[in-house]
């Protein structure tokens, strides 16, 4: 690994806000590596999983795969096929196109209470985030990969998220942001679109700092229309290659 990448990834591996650990119970440590594997792509679209195989995998008893799965299944990640294992639901256009519309709305709103709780130097360290990796992604792409760039791009909204002062949003958001999160992973390994989303966090950032809010809503609900575009693009990319 080169320095620039191990620069790169001690980045992207440093959460911008501590979390506390705690012991997980072996249904949360499945419901976690299933949750991570649909997400990540890893278990497919329209995969047929089943309890027994997860729990060979994990090496636990079936207890809490079932328990797993079932929440798993209330968050419309999954649903249970009679006696055929459980189905990895496929997210449609629609829903994507629904989910993003619900988003926009919420993370602009979001947007006028976290403009005044961030810190500057929180400002000025996600900028430098972006900048590094934008200087590495120049100088050669292949030291920034698609989970690096998805990861960058998730932590920056994640942030807008967590610090607003509505609990409300701070509550709804994760479960909408982690049903396209595949999606987006996918529109990064797909398409070449880094260094136009890098920019236009960086004009964000950049409003957000001058505490222009005007500006900075209307920034983040034009990359938020962009990057629906991006991912539908990507969609259409995968599909038109697997059809060929």
């Amino acid at each position: 690994m080169t320095p620039e990448r191990w620069e790169l990834e001690a980045i992207m591996n440093t959460p911008y806000k501590a979390r506390k650990i705690k012991k997980l119970s072996l249904a949360e440590e499945a419901y976690n590596y299933l949750k991570e594997q649909i997400i990540s792509g890893k278990i497919h679209q329209g995969d047929v999983i089943t309890e027994q195989s997860i729990a060979n995998e994990l090496r636990i008893s079936r207890t809490p795969v079932k328990n797993a799965i079932s929440k798993l299944e209330s968050e419309n990640f999954v649903t249970t096929l009679n006696g055929r294992g459980t189905l990895v639901n496929v997210l449609s256009i629609a829903d994507m196109r629904d989910i993003y519309n619900v988003r926009t709305v919420l993370e602009v709103l979001a947007l006028e209470t976290t403009i005044h709780n961030l810190s500057e130097k929180m400002v000025q360290q996600a900028c430098e985030s972006f900048q590094n990796a934008l200087a590495l992604y120049k100088k050669d792409k292949s030291l920034v990969s698609p989970e690096m760039m998805y990861e960058l791009d998730n932590q920056f909204h994640n942030m807008i998220v967590d610090y607003t002062s509505n609990h409300y949003i701070r509550r709804l958001m994760p479960s909408l942001s982690e049903r396209i999160n595949v999606r987006q992973l996918q529109a990064y390994q797909i398409t070449d679109t880094f260094e136009t989303s890098t920019k236009q966090h960086l004009e964000i950032l950049e409003a957000i700092a001058m505490k222009n809010l005007a500006r900075a809503k209307l920034l983040l609900e034009e990359h938020l229309k962009w990057s629906f575009a991006v991912m539908f693009d990507a969609l259409l990319q995968r599909y038109q290659k697997n059809n060929m």
